[in-house]
């Protein structure tokens, strides 16, 4: 296959894996961690909040703080402020944001390898960003099965920090699906942040982790879930 079939058949994976599902319902935990390049203390969880979430097509989104804790500062010490969003779409962008038809023009693309795993052809793609002025620009690396043309795993570089004031630098993103009844979904966020201003009880850089787990795919969610819900 060319480069460009191979970019339209996963344009059209991700768009099926979409498709596929009515509704959904996981468990998201958020950790943040800081301390994580500190010579002189070891690690420290900083915060954790878990949440069910509930999502059903085309638009409905529910979600429950089921636990949430965090270390307490000192008095004028930094706290952790890592917010997380969830929507009602099936898309997760977070994954194919530079393999989507109307991202394609912002982005390089190579074949880097082709693996034999389990009885699948593996793809390890490539992208990277063609303006080095972007403030988005990215590069990074994916893995595309080719029984469904979806993406399995992601490994994204930035540039520059999209949040320079704050971060001095994302040293890398990571991102990992799992497959559940069928489904491709996420399984896992993995990234390391290095602050511009080392910060106490935070350190200079701090790790996060986000992980999805507890799936329930298409079992008729009523839409009394999500009544009262916030839009």
């Amino acid at each position: 296959m060319t480069l460009a079939e191979i970019l339209d058949r996963v344009a059209r994976g991700e768009a099926r894996r979409e498709s596929l599902m009515t509704d959904q319902s996981f468990t998201a935990s958020l950790t943040v961690t800081g301390d994580v390049k500190s010579k002189t203390h070891a690690p420290r969880m900083l915060e954790e909040s878990v949440w069910r979430v509930f999502r059903k097509q085309p638009d409905k989104l529910r979600t429950i703080l089921l636990r949430h804790r965090e270390y307490k500062p000192p008095k004028g010490g930094a706290k952790a402020d890592v917010g997380m969003d969830f929507d009602s779409g099936f898309g997760e962008e977070i994954v194919n944001f530079a393999f989507r038809p109307e991202e394609r023009g912002r982005f390089r693309y190579g074949i880097v390898g082709r693996d034999l795993v389990g009885g699948h052809l593996i793809y390890r793609m490539s992208f990277d960003s063609r303006s080095d002025i972007d403030p988005r620009a990215v590069s990074g690396l994916v893995w595309i099965d080719t029984n469904d043309f979806v993406i399995l795993r992601e490994e994204v570089g930035f540039r520059r920090s999209p949040i320079p004031l704050l971060l001095k630098s994302i040293d890398r993103m990571v991102v990992e699906r799992q497959n559940v009844d069928g489904h491709w979904v996420l399984q896992r966020v993995l990234m390391r942040c290095e602050l511009t201003v080392p910060m106490p009880t935070v350190g200079k850089a701090f790790d996060v982790a986000i992980n999805y787990s507890d799936y329930l795919i298409d079992t008729g969610l009523s839409d009394a879930v999500f009544k009262g819900a916030k839009p």
